[in-house]
């Protein structure tokens, strides 16, 4: 679960135009996509202002799906742990940063800033970034099917505008028939299983380069998200060893398009003193003009100290 500022409907009106104008140079963001994406952003912020009105646990268990997945501290179906939780005291906000979403609408992301005060004339005693994985089906409501996030300092500024990445390909390119939708669904976990096995055998820097978006957003605890390979790279270097990860679920749109993943990792310092480091990830993956899968969002966080087998 994750922590903001509240946004008036017209304030979301505002930032999605300047969102769209500023990315208009792409020919693909066509009505469908503009439409799909503002109702994306505003089911958002509507699940935002749900938790400032009635608080955070009926927010939650109103806008996750009933399959959703919160990380307690492994992944876990979101509903049946809210339901053993008792209301608690506190304000936790959010609004989001950057916003995506499939040509088909039926799959989109959103990421941003948190907040969590204890009562909504306090100042906030902790910050982080979240990362939601959102479905919709049919014509419905949009409901969060994965929810995630870091704790890091506080913003240097507050969001001005709703990011929206360019389209990688022409929309509807890889529609895929609802027949072939476990295939998939089946492929991607595989690219992300093979992407876990060159960081295992060749090393995380190798590896990025044939699994990773030039334009990859990366959240890590303790810091701001970053953005490009370059900054991700860096964060390798930082902490050298080895990384590997077991891959347990996801899911691809029915344009084919856009995808999800998420799992547990095991790292393994160089310097031998340390100690392994287990922990969750969750990732957003792009399909490119070329029919290859590129991770576009990637979240990873250490599980608490006390819980030290991976899972089965």
């Amino acid at each position: 679960m994750r922590k903001t500022r509240q946004r008036t409907q017209t304030d979301t009106a505002a930032v999605l135009a300047a969102a769209l104008l500023a990315a208009s140079c792409a020919p693909e963001h066509g009505s469908g996509y503009e439409a799909f994406l503002s109702s994306l952003i505003e089911a958002e912020h509507a699940f935002a202002q749900a938790a400032a009105d009635r608080g955070v646990r009926d927010a939650f268990q109103s806008f996750l799906a009933d399959d959703g997945i919160l990380f307690r501290p492994r992944a876990t179906n979101a509903q049946e742990w809210l339901r053993q939780q008792p209301a608690t005291p506190g304000l936790l906000s959010w609004e989001p940063a950057y916003a995506d979403v499939s040509a088909s609408g039926d799959l989109g992301l959103t990421t941003g800033p948190w907040s969590f005060r204890p009562d909504s004339s306090s100042p906030a005693v902790s910050h982080g970034n979240y990362f939601t994985i959102w479905r919709r089906v049919a014509a419905g409501p949009w409901k969060a099917v994965i929810d995630h996030g870091t704790f890091n300092p506080p913003p240097a500024a507050a969001v001005r505008e709703v990011e929206i990445p360019p389209r990688p390909l022409a929309l509807g390119s890889w529609r895929v028939r609802e027949s072939a939708r476990a295939a998939q669904v089946a492929a991607l976990l595989q690219t992300d299983r093979a992407f876990a096995g060159a960081s295992a055998t060749g090393g995380s820097l190798r590896a990025l380069t044939g699994f990773v978006s030039p334009t990859i957003r990366t959240l890590r605890n303790g810091r701001q998200p970053v953005t490009g390979i370059e900054a991700i790279r860096d964060l390798i270097a930082e902490r050298p060893g080895k990384l590997t990860w077991k891959v347990m679920g996801g899911d691809v749109s029915k344009s084919g398009d856009f995808g999800y993943s998420y799992g547990e990792y095991v790292f393994t310092p160089a310097d031998e003193s340390s100690p392994t480091e287990l922990g969750n990830y969750l990732r957003a993956w792009r399909r490119q003009p070329t029919g290859t899968w590129r991770v576009v969002v990637d979240l990873m966080t250490p599980l608490p100290p006390t819980t030290q087998d991976p899972a089965e």
